[in-house]
């Protein structure tokens, strides 16, 4: 049970109950840390929004409880791995090519050594609900839907938000020691006097939630996301993509079920405000099936924007997901960035509020030096993403939105004329345009391999970080390299003990940080902020030796490598000046 804060005031305030707020109630509920959640609409999302969630988001899941629920109505394998390019559905379209993806097909086994977790396809109007109850469970009554905050402020010794009951109208005051501002960067952000920097209004943009009996008439219905880049459209973005929303497993036997969202980019020609007709309209065009049944359940518009904070901590008030980087959505990275924020803070304050004599501010700190630079790095990643479709599919094909109908007809046929002199050479190219649109589908080092610089307190990592980066700083996408330099996530292996097998990672403590040895001799320290586990005599046996390799690793409540090291060598230092060094505490 979580308990309550001393002299009325709760441990920690969290402003937003989207994924974000809900997984910081979660974690901090786990922890025994009070809290209380404060959304301003009546419930959860009433539009899909993010789909893909990736390995170290569902590891994340794992730890709260949820991961197996999730699965049980996240997308079917055949078709979490899968996308493709049409120009239509309809009868003169034609695929333009298709590939695996996120770790399906040819990857499968790839991503299987990454985590003990998978990378599934869920809707995040299905999994909040999940998620809400879950943070209801742990936290009964401090989960409040219709309840908007007005104000927050910051008073040194503790923070202040005024909140007013969006039914009644009747407002109250709530004291914390830390505020977690998760409100999607609506409004807090910029109260706080934080200001924004990056790339903003770049497209706007429409999201149709159809209902539609597609898959049926698909070419191809293992493929989640289909991407249209129609000549006749002017290429990508104008013709905009369809991905399946399930719900599963109910619409793989009922087509009457069948849920999609459609998206595409408002044109020179489209009305400056769409509506029901104007939207279906739109995904008729695209889809070219004239005689489709569509019905429309959710209409949304909004702009492409790659901007991030200037700061994420503002004394007592953190900002987390969207209040701290604004994320394109090309690459599934946003929603998974921000459940990793609230990842990366929550046990940081859960230790500063369990440990109020220790001196945490300056680990307080880290969560920005950390994170930021991943929000950045993440941004201009989702953002390449986007402009790839057009600057890789559409010029091999020849199409432009500059040029006019007839010269993208005229310039695509020779992608599609096997007679054309230029054929094969195009499609030499469009295999290269598919390596080159690996940053988004196939990028295990963006996905699960991004590391913390800043942690890497010996300085171990050299110019390339065991091969996770270019010696310019470049994060290499198309591969993760496992390693326990300080800063990197722990590589995962599966342990036994007792015919019992769980991952590694399913030792960690969440309170305090874990020391793993290999010999049972090795199992005390002196300092009590380390748990102490045996992988090897007397202990837990490292079932496929993956993990032979590693030894003496100390490790965060988060999965991320603190140090790694001779035990001798941390003896003769001192346990607690070792920990203090690796948590920054002065």
């Amino acid at each position: 049970m979580v308990s309550e804060g001393d002299n009325g005031v709760v441990s920690v305030v969290i402003i937003g109950g989207g994924p974000v707020g809900l997984t910081c109630s979660i974690l901090l509920s786990l922890r025994g840390i009070s809290n209380m959640l404060f959304e301003r609409h009546p419930s959860t999302s009433i539009h899909p929004k993010a789909c893909g969630i990736n390995q170290r988001t569902t590891e994340i899941l794992r730890v709260m409880g949820v991961e197996e629920d999730v699965y049980a109505i996240s997308a079917p394998t055949e078709i979490a791995g899968r996308t493709a390019w049409y120009t239509s559905l309809g009868e003169d379209g034609k695929e333009v090519f298709s590939r695996d993806a996120w770790g399906g097909g040819q990857y499968a086994e790839e991503y299987a050594q990454h985590s003990p977790s998978k990378y599934c396809i869920l809707p995040q109007i299905k999994l909040e609900p999940i998620l809400k109850r879950r943070a209801v469970e742990l936290n009964p009554c401090q989960i409040f839907y219709g309840h908007e905050v007005l104000t927050t402020e910051d008073h040194g010794d503790f923070a202040e938000i005024t909140v007013k009951k969006r039914i009644t109208g009747d407002v109250s005051r709530h004291r914390a020691m830390y505020v977690i501002v998760a409100d999607g960067g609506r409004q807090f952000t910029t109260q706080l006097g934080v200001e924004w920097s990056g790339e903003g209004d770049l497209l706007t943009m429409i999201s149709a939630h159809i209902r539609s009996p597609i898959r049926g008439r698909h070419p191809d219905n293992r493929n989640f996301i289909t991407w249209f880049t129609n000549p006749a459209m002017g290429g990508s973005t104008l013709t905009g993509y369809l991905y399946q929303l399930g719900p599963w497993p109910e619409a793989m036997a009922n087509p009457e079920k069948e849920e999609w969202m459609f998206v595409c980019a408002q044109a020179a020609d489209d009305p400056t405000k769409f509506d029901a007709e104007t939207a279906l309209a739109r995904a008729r065009r695209t889809i070219d099936i004239p005689d489709l049944d569509m019905e429309l359940i959710s209409l949304s518009e909004w702009t492409v924007n790659a901007l991030y904070a200037s700061q994420w901590r503002v004394g007592r008030h953190f900002l987390v997901g969207d209040s701290a980087h604004r994320i394109p959505p090309w690459g599934a990275l946003g929603m998974n960035s921000g459940i990793q924020d609230a990842n990366n803070l929550v046990w940081k304050l859960s230790m500063a509020i369990k440990r109020p004599g220790g001196h945490y501010g300056s680990l307080l700190d880290t969560y920005y030096e950390e994170r930021s630079e991943v929000g950045k790095r993440v941004g201009q990643t989702s953002l390449n993403n986007m402009r790839s479709h057009s600057g890789q599919i559409d010029r091999v094909m020849g199409v432009s939105a500059s040029q006019s109908q007839a010269e993208n007809l005229a310039a695509s046929a020779a992608f599609f004329d096997k007679g054309h002199p230029d054929y094969a050479e195009k499609q030499r190219l469009i295999q290269l345009a598919s390596q080159a649109l690996d940053t988004e589908f196939k990028a295990p080092g963006y996905e699960v391999g991004w590391f913390y610089p800043s942690a890497d307190i010996n300085s171990e990592g050299g110019a390339t970080h065991g091969g996770q980066q270019l010696a310019d700083g470049t994060l290499v996408h198309h591969t993760y390299y496992m390693s326990t330099i300080p800063g990197h996530h722990l590589p995962h292996a599966w342990v036994t003990r007792d015919d019992r097998t769980v991952a590694l990672r399913d030792l960690l403590d969440l309170d305090v940080l874990t020391l793993f040895v290999e010999n049972a001799l090795e199992e005390k320290t002196d300092d009590d902020r380390v748990k102490v586990v045996v992988v090897g005599q007397g202990g837990w046996q490292d079932k496929t030796g993956q993990w032979e390799k590693y030894r003496g690793v100390l490790v965060r409540p988060d999965g991320i490598v603190a140090w790694r090291g001779s035990l001798a060598k941390a003896r003769d230092e001192g346990w607690t000046r070792l920990v203090d060094r690796s948590l920054k505490v002065s």
